[in-house]
């Protein structure tokens, strides 16, 4: 930049600081005061006579134009100096008068910074202006300033869309260096139901999402009143679009995926037609925490003896269902295929298998198995015997609850894995009740105390509705949960289970 004009941008500030309506009223009382004080003390008669006489004009007047002077210039070095800390009235580019290297940019309004080599010692001088805090026209060359570094696109649009401006990345995105007089509409049709007059208007804000090409931009609507236009500002969010429908892609395929692994664990459960011919009567109360369960029920009859059983594999969801559908192989292999019926004995048999199954070299986990209760009935002696991996069974005979306790390790590896499951033996009578289940149930936040709904509490509701028909007892359990439960998420699977003798 040819240094006449630098010179000249220099005095144009100065002159806008030097004609600033603060500094003109500054500087007038001060030369009003000084000039009075001044001709009392050299002319005292003839100020105090009124009379001009023996006055000079030309004294008088040096005494009102030295002050206002003198005010004039402090006032332009006070503002004109660009002190770290102080707050710019204008957009320029600051060289370093210390170091001479340093050229730091500072924009109208905001706090000029030190130069990072001087530190305290900085001392800043002009090298270039670009606009000074005023009117329309300087507003503007700010705008332009910003918008010509701004690497995203940057548009000034009127009220029917027409392009006032454009910064160079505007001019790269659509291809066209002239831009000015094109209307926006044209490039991306779906801002035409944006009331560009009411943004103007009341100075709103708001975004919308467009496709040019290949390409995604968020773009930001902002009116400004006093240029009777609007800003709009774009952003290239491309990237963050094409993972959004690479995310979504992927959770409909795994969504797909985990539907087909229901309908294979579905596949496996016991029908009702089944339970129906084993028992008087039954419920089922089966809620998976995801599509998919880690709980799971089986039912079989081997002889003479009716089988039933309720487990909780480990986690949840997919981990969960393919834990259940191996407990589930397993429970037809040792009780179906191999004719073995004693409860303890399948759940040893059960843990070994399961600990093989899940070894296969790798170090096994010390958490993966399950907890489960499994009742075996026998028609000839009318007993039931139970075996138990935490998880105890309920049977109700008149109102009174017996509870059998079960073993306190997992069917798995680690805790006891070598100590063999007891078996509990009860005898059995017509109109009994059994109910088997797993932890979900009774873990249940809920209620007006946001707590669980307890071990106590779930057996308490079993008491209270053992005088129903076990039909309508499966219906008010659900929905005593769902009451319990209200808007908070549910938090694990959920099984509950239960014959009539």
């Amino acid at each position: 930049m040819r240094p006449s004009r630098v010179k000249t941008e220099k005095l144009h500030f100065y002159w806008h600081l030097a004609t600033d309506r603060s500094t003109f009223l500054r500087a007038l009382r001060i030369a009003i005061l000084v000039g009075v004080i001044l001709n009392l003390i050299n002319n005292p008669d003839a100020i105090l006579s009124l009379s001009i006489s023996g006055l000079n004009p030309g004294k008088v007047l040096l005494t009102f134009l030295v002050p206002y002077g003198v005010s004039t210039y402090s006032s332009i070095l006070s503002k004109g100096r660009l002190k770290p800390g102080s707050i710019s009235q204008l957009d320029a580019i600051l060289k370093c008068n210390r170091c001479k290297k340093t050229n730091f940019h500072v924009h109208i309004g905001e706090p000029v910074e030190e130069c990072p080599q001087c530190k305290q010692k900085t001392r800043w001088k002009l090298s270039r202006i670009f606009s000074q805090e005023g009117s329309k026209n300087k507003i503007l060359k700010s705008l332009a300033l910003f918008a010509r570094h701004n690497p995203q696109p940057l548009l000034r649009i009127d009220e029917k869309s027409k392009i006032l401006g454009a910064n160079p990345a505007s001019s790269h995105l659509f291809d066209d260096n002239n831009l000015t007089g094109r209307q926006l509409n044209r490039f991306f049709p779906d801002i035409t139901q944006i009331d560009l007059k009411s943004l103007i208007e009341h100075e709103e804000v708001k975004e919308q999402v467009v496709s040019l090409g290949d390409k995604f931009y968020n773009l930001v609507f902002k009116g400004v009143a006093v240029l009777d236009s609007v800003h709009v500002y774009g952003n290239d969010i491309t990237e963050i679009i094409l993972a959004e429908k690479k995310i979504k892609r992927q959770a409909r395929e795994i969504q797909e995926s985990i539907r087909y692994a229901w309908r294979i664990q579905r596949a496996m459960l016991p029908v009702d037609d089944l339970a129906r011919q084993l028992f008087n009567g039954h419920f089922r109360f089966y809620r998976p925490l995801n599509i998919v369960s880690g709980d799971f029920y089986w039912i079989n009859q081997v002889g003479e003896q009716k089988i039933i059983a309720v487990a909780d594999s480990t986690g949840h969801g997919v981990p969960g269902a393919f834990m259940s559908i191996m407990g589930i192989s397993l429970l037809n292999e040792i009780i179906l295929r191999e004719k073995i019926t004693a409860p303890a004995q399948i759940l040893n048999t059960l843990r070994k298998r399961l600990i093989m199954s899940l070894d296969e070299g790798e170090e096994t986990n010390i958490n993966d198995g399950m907890d489960i209760a499994l009742a075996v009935m026998d028609n000839k002696s009318s007993s039931l015997a139970f075996a138990g991996a935490f998880n105890p069974l309920y049977l109700f005979r008149n109102q009174q609850l017996t509870e059998l306790k079960p073993d306190r390790m997992p069917v798995g590896a680690g805790m006891k894995e070598d100590v063999p499951f007891t078996e509990k033996t009860i005898s059995l009578q017509k109109n009994d009740r059994v109910i088997l289940f797993t932890d979900g149930y009774k873990d249940q936040i809920g209620g007006s105390k946001e707590k669980k709904f307890s071990s106590r509490g779930f057996k308490n509701l079993l008491l209270e509705t053992s005088t129903l028909t076990i039909e309508e007892q499966g219906r008010v359990i659900e929905d005593h949960f769902d009451n319990w439960k209200k808007n908070n998420p549910q938090l694990d699977d959920v099984l509950v289970m239960g014959v009539h003798i």
